[in-house]
């Protein structure tokens, strides 16, 4: 008996109305989380019955050890982008997700962040313009931080902490639509607005 496929059904018309506006970048905010403070993760479906965006959106929420969050770092606003390419050949192809941000400072907080992070295995959540967040980190493959630090020249030399996050997964950067819990209170990842139940 032959086996049955059950992504032949996943495909749907991706339409486009003219007319509507997308705002390309990123909010000013990445929060993080080194790995290891994952109890559970969301789980990111492989067959969809609503529609192919199913197939980009975590399901659930991240569940974290006792007493931890996700922090979060300030970035400076139009100097980040979200990019996602195929690497590998059928049929075990991946996606490589990169990230580049910029952190407005070189303080002594930022060097240690830069520190530790430089060999540490974290997830990062990342917030588009319309309030949706994109993650970057996934349970089967490490995600690589290379910070840079510039101090800057003259009065207007480009000054900061540069952030460029690689990761490879079985997607592009995901939708998560669940909660984040921070160090303030909980906020929704579909919408970034604070979780009042």
């Amino acid at each position: 008996m032959a086996k049955v496929c059950t992504n032949s059904a996943l495909y749907d018309s991706l339409n486009f109305c003219k007319g509507k506006t997308v705002l390309p970048g990123i909010r000013s905010r990445l929060y993080y989380i080194p790995k290891r403070d994952i109890v559970k993760w969301p789980t990111l479906p492989d067959t969809a019955e609503e529609g192919m965006a199913e197939l980009a959106t975590y399901t659930g929420d991240f569940v974290l050890e006792a007493d931890k969050h996700w922090n979060y770092i300030d970035l400076i606003d139009n100097k980040g982008k979200i990019e996602s390419e195929s690497q590998g050949d059928k049929p075990a192809r991946t996606f490589l997700n990169k990230t580049s941000v910029v952190h407005p400072d070189t303080d002594a907080e930022a060097t240690g962040f830069c520190r530790q992070a430089n060999a540490d295995d974290f997830v990062y959540l990342l917030q588009r313009r319309d309030g949706k967040f994109r993650v970057f980190g996934n349970e089967m493959f490490e995600t690589d931080t290379k910070p840079k630090q510039d101090g800057g020249e003259g009065v207007t030399g480009d000054f900061g902490t540069t952030l460029e996050i690689e990761v490879t997964d079985v997607c592009p950067p995901p939708y998560y639509t669940g909660k984040i819990l921070t160090a303030d209170g909980t906020i929704s990842g579909e919408t970034g607005e604070p979780v009042t139940d």
